[in-house]
C-alpha cells in the first residue's frame, strides 16, 4: 500500500470511533495519594485518567500497558490512548492539522506545541534557577566561584552537595551551556525550543 493509501486507511478507520493511537506510550504520572495507601492497579489507573478534566476521556478510551510503582507516592502508567488525528493535503503531502483525545475537542498541532515549549521553559528556568543556588552555595563554602571548563564539569563541581539531582540537560532533553563571563559572573544557558544558542528563544541564568 503507498504513502497515501495508508493514510487514508488510517482517516478511515474513524468511521468506527476506535482509532487506538500509541502517542509513544504516553506516561502519566499519578499519586498514589489519590488511592490512599493501596497499591495502584490498572483497572483503577484507568479509571483515575478518565476522570481527568482536562483530557476528556471515558475508561474505554484508555489501555493500560503497564504501571510500575516508583514509590510510595508515585507511580507511572504507560498506556494506549484512544486519539482521532484531522488531517490535510498540502503541497502535495499529507499533514496533521489537529488532534483529538478520546471525546474531547480537535487541539491544533501547533497550539500544542507552542503550549508544551511555554511549560518546557518554564520547567528550564527553574532548572537553571537550582543549579545557581547551587553555584551561590559553593561560593559560600568555598570563598570563590568554582572553576570549570563547560558545564558538565561545573554540574560536576556541584552534585551532589550543592545541587540535587543531577542537572545536564533542558526539559528538551539537551544539554544545557555554562560558561564565564568577562566580569566573572557565570552564565547558565539553555537553547530553547528552537535547540540553537545565541537566538532569541534561549533561556538564560547570569550569576553575578
Amino acid at each position: 500500500m503507498h504513502r497515501r493509501g495508508r493514510i487514508l486507511y488510517f482517516i478511515g478507520m474513524t468511521k468506527r470511533n476506535r482509532i487506538i493511537a500509541v502517542l509513544g506510550l504516553c506516561i502519566l504520572v499519578l499519586a498514589a495519594s489519590a488511592c490512599g495507601k493501596k497499591q495502584l492497579n490498572p483497572g483503577s489507573a484507568a479509571a483515575r485518567i478518565a476522570k481527568t478534566p482536562q483530557l476528556a476521556l471515558q475508561k474505554e478510551d484508555v489501555e493500560i500497558v503497564k504501571v510500575t510503582q516508583v514509590s510510595g507516592s508515585e507511580a507511572v502508567v504507560e498506556t494506549k490512548l484512544q486519539a482521532a488525528f484531522r488531517m490535510e493535503r498540502r503541497d502535495g503531502e499529507w499533514r496533521v492539522r489537529e488532534l483529538r483525545l478520546g471525546h474531547g475537542q480537535w487541539e491544533r498541532i501547533e497550539d500544542l506545541a507552542a503550549a508544551l515549549d511555554r511549560v518546557k521553559g518554564e520547567e528550564t528556568a527553574r532548572m537553571l534557577d537550582r543549579v545557581a543556588e547551587g553555584i551561590a552555595l559553593y561560593r559560600r563554602a568555598h570563598g570563590r566561584m568554582p572553576d570549570f571548563d563547560g558545564y558538565v564539569a561545573l554540574s560536576d563541581l556541584l552534585t551532589p552537595d550543592y545541587v540535587t539531582p543531577l542537572i545536564r540537560l533542558d526539559s528538551w532533553r539537551r544539554p544545557l551551556a555554562a560558561l564565564k563571563t568577562e566580569s566573572g559572573a557565570i552564565l547558565l544557558r539553555s537553547a530553547g525550543p528552537d535547540g540553537r544558542h545565541s537566538t532569541p528563544d534561549d533561556i538564560q541564568k547570569t550569576v553575578p
